[in-house]
């Protein structure tokens, strides 16, 4: 037993050293707890790094999305009487219904039931919508742009039932409607 024992001096912070007889079995032990305290650790910053990376990527996504997002307000005519994304029309309600034709690839058709609402106090008319088509894991397939002619009058609701969007991918299942401009009347 004597060949197995081996004495390990240990010096606390204060400065006091201590001397101790540990036994093979307990530096087994001591070596299986280092071990296992750098596996774990080695795992902590895989997980950090795949974090920081996802967090990074997701980030890019959501830039190269707001960039699209401006070329489209770039892109819509300019007026001295356009409101671009006007904060004070929102969209109340928003249903989807669907038409699918199973002979047909990308023969999907959305019909669209919009509620508008101006809380605003000046008049808007000629309203330009944006549907983003998005599938099931919420990634957007398809991407359209709607404009409604009719009036809003301040404090008034604009209900549109007649917007029929033909030739979506099958994948489409659910839509996000934003509001890009209106021309104030």
């Amino acid at each position: 037993m004597i060949g197995k024992e081996r004495q390990i001096y240990y010096t606390t912070p204060a400065g006091g050293a201590h001397r101790y007889l540990l036994s093979a079995s307990a530096k087994e032990v001591i070596m299986f707890r280092r071990q296992m305290f750098y596996g774990i650790t080695f795992i902590l910053l895989i997980a950090i790094i795949f974090l920081l990376m996802r967090g990074r990527s997701a980030e890019k996504e959501r830039a190269a999305q707001q960039n699209t997002r401006l070329a489209e307000i770039a892109a819509e005519p300019s007026s001295p009487v356009r409101a671009i994304m006007p904060r004070d029309l929102e969209i109340v309600d928003a249903k989807i219904s669907w038409t699918r034709n199973s002979d047909e690839k990308d023969a999907a058709a959305a019909h669209h039931v919009i509620s508008i609402r101006n809380t605003g106090e000046g008049s808007y008319k000629g309203l330009r919508l944006r549907i983003e088509y998005i599938n099931e894991k919420k990634q957007i397939v398809e991407t359209r742009k709607q404009e409604i002619d009719e009036s809003l009058p301040p404090g008034e609701t604009l209900r549109v039932q007649d917007i029929v969007v033909d030739g979506l991918p099958d994948a489409a299942g659910d839509a996000r409607i934003t509001i890009l401009s209106a021309d104030i009347v």
